[in-house]
């Protein structure tokens, strides 16, 4: 149902927990206008998150890291700010953030993580992820 998102451009810089900024992190906003109109063929993982959202101000840093050191043809990172964009995310029943959300090659939901995850768990996720294009 929900199976399409659309991957721009990478503008924001990264920084290592050392501090060192890695060049820009390949991680798309997303809104709904383009959330399902997505390239085919890649899995993909979406950070749902809001600006007043403590906990997914602290993860940020740590998912654009991961999506720098993990993203290519085939896993895709994404983010959508659910303020600003306000059908998607009750449709895809988002009822709090963070939420993490990886998607197949086709698009369907494979797994979810609520809440604020810890290293280890987005770690996990991203194996799950290159999993499903191996």
């Amino acid at each position: 149902m929900f199976s399409r998102f659309r991957r721009g451009g990478r503008s924001a810089a990264v920084a290592t927990d050392s501090g060192e900024h890695v060049g820009p992190a390949p991680v798309t906003d997303l809104t709904d206008g383009d959330f399902f109109d997505l390239l085919d063929g890649h899995a993909t993982i979406v950070d749902f998150w809001a600006p007043w959202c403590g906990p997914c101000k602290v993860i940020h840093p740590m998912f654009d890291e991961l999506a720098h050191a993990n993203a290519d043809e085939l896993l895709h990172f994404a983010r959508l700010n659910v303020d600003e964009s306000r059908t998607v995310a009750p449709a895809l029943g988002i009822m709090s953030i963070p939420t993490i959300m990886l998607c197949d090659l086709r698009g369907n939901e494979v797994d979810r993580l609520v809440g604020m995850p810890d290293r280890r768990r987005l770690e996990d996720l991203i194996t799950r992820a290159k999993g499903l294009v191996a």
